[in-house]
Formats: C-alpha cells, structure tokens, sequence
C-alpha cells in the first residue's frame, strides 16, 4: 500500500484495495461505521491520553510516535488512516471515507474477487447519528439489506 504514497487520488484509491489473496478461506470484516451513511473526511485524534501503566504505549500512541512504533512510512494510506500527521494534503490524495454506497461498492468489489467470503461486522452500525437516531436504526438496517 505504501506504493501509493505519491500517487494521484484515482490511482490511489483504486489500489487502497488491490489486495492479494491467500488462503482457501476469506473473510470480510467492518466495523465502527457509526450509522455514517455519507462519506466524511476522516481524522485522527492528535491526542489519545494513556494513564499510569498505558501512557506512551498503544492503543495510546499517536502520531510520529505511532508510525515509529508500527513502522509505517509517512504519506502513505496507512499513515493518513492512523494518523492526524499532513492530513490536509492526504484528505486531498485519498479522499473522503466511509458512506454506505462507499462500502457496498467495496464488498461487492471484495466479494467478486472472492467468491463464498463471508462478511462480518465488529459492530456500532445502529448508533452514531441523527438519522439513525430519529429513525430507530431503522435507516441503517434499509442501507445493509
């Protein structure tokens, strides 16, 4: 994925997701979308507080610390997706996220390129917005039919 780093925004969301494949079985996974069924401009949180035991280790590193600790070459998708580091510029390179037509045109795509995956969801698909507030999460069980 760090090929993208220097690539234009078409070229490096087409290849976010050209993943090879391994294995005899293939799973999907998603989770945390928050009832977000468009797409946003994501952002990392800049400080992610670790108490006693936890301060300066993960979930609660940040940043250059983060990318140090995981390895991960900066610009590239992972660092826009783990961290808040030249978000302006990679917001413009790699666009907005999220949004349900966003998503089952990346399962659909996944699938195809896997048939038989199963697709899973870790969760917080029925809260985290207006709408699926005001409609009893009834908006998001339309969106995942």
């Amino acid at each position: 994925m760090g090929t993208y780093a220097d690539a234009d925004a078409a070229t490096a969301a087409n290849g976010l997701y050209d993943i090879p494949k391994f294995g005899n079985v293939s799973f999907l996974h998603m989770t945390d979308c928050h009832a977000q069924l468009k797409p946003i401009y994501f952002r990392e949180p800049s400080i992610n507080l670790g108490l006693g035991s936890m301060k300066g280790n993960l979930p609660h590193l940040v940043g250059e610390h983060l990318l140090k600790f995981a390895n991960i070459r900066p610009g590239t998708s992972e660092a826009h997706a783990l961290t808040y580091l030249n978000y302006e510029k990679a917001a413009a390179r790699y666009g907005k996220v999220g949004g349900f037509a966003h998503l089952a045109t990346l399962v659909k795509r996944m699938k195809a390129s896997r048939p038989g995956a199963l697709l899973l969801d870790g969760g917080d698909t029925w809260q985290g917005s207006g709408t699926c507030l005001w409609t009893n999460g009834q908006d998001m069980v339309d969106a995942c039919k």
